[in-house]
């Protein structure tokens, strides 16, 4: 089975990687990574922004690689709720006809200076690496990684929104 992810995020790729294994145990994966725009700005800062991202990524995969069975696009971004905000990972999954399906990973909350240098246009790479000096926190294991002492990882959110995004292709009689 071969799966297109839009994104060359190597946390991304284990993901998706790692999901499909699970889901599909008995088929040979193979997850290949193109470098899709996602169309939003560099750190979506609401959740149709993000959803939207995810969306173009894998829009923008299939169109790069069309002969895949699958195609993956995942965005990173805030949900924001009244005077709360929470980084989480948007899932848009379709498959060959074209069926779409979407999920969000779950979120840990941004608050104080970080929240607001997101808002205020940075993305939060940017901003770990001001306050930490951590370059490229998103090629590792991101904020989640940073708030939990790494004992939930980017990488690790993602994979049960991807699950949850290919349940319905698993299971169509749950979703009609």
């Amino acid at each position: 089975m071969e799966i297109i992810l839009g994104s060359n995020n190597e946390p991304k790729r284990l993901a998706v990687e790692k999901a499909f294994n699970s889901v599909y145990p008995d088929m040979e994966i193979t997850v290949s990574t193109v470098p899709a725009e996602s169309g939003v700005s560099s750190h979506p800062v609401t959740s149709s922004e993000s959803l939207n991202g995810a969306l173009n990524r894998m829009a923008n995969a299939r169109l790069l690689s069309p002969s895949a069975d699958f195609y993956v696009g995942i965005e990173g971004g805030l949900l924001a709720v009244e005077k709360r905000a929470w980084e989480m990972g948007w899932i848009a999954i379709a498959n060959s006809s074209g069926e779409t399906n979407t999920s969000v990973s779950a979120g840990v909350e941004i608050r104080g200076k970080f929240l607001k240098a997101i808002q205020g246009g940075k993305e939060l790479n940017d901003v770990l690496n001001e306050h930490f000096d951590i370059e490229r926190a998103g090629d590792s294991n991101g904020f989640y990684g940073l708030a939990t002492d790494n004992l939930v990882t980017r990488e690790q959110a993602y994979v049960q929104a991807i699950i949850f995004a290919l349940a319905p292709f698993k299971h169509p009689e749950y979703f009609s």
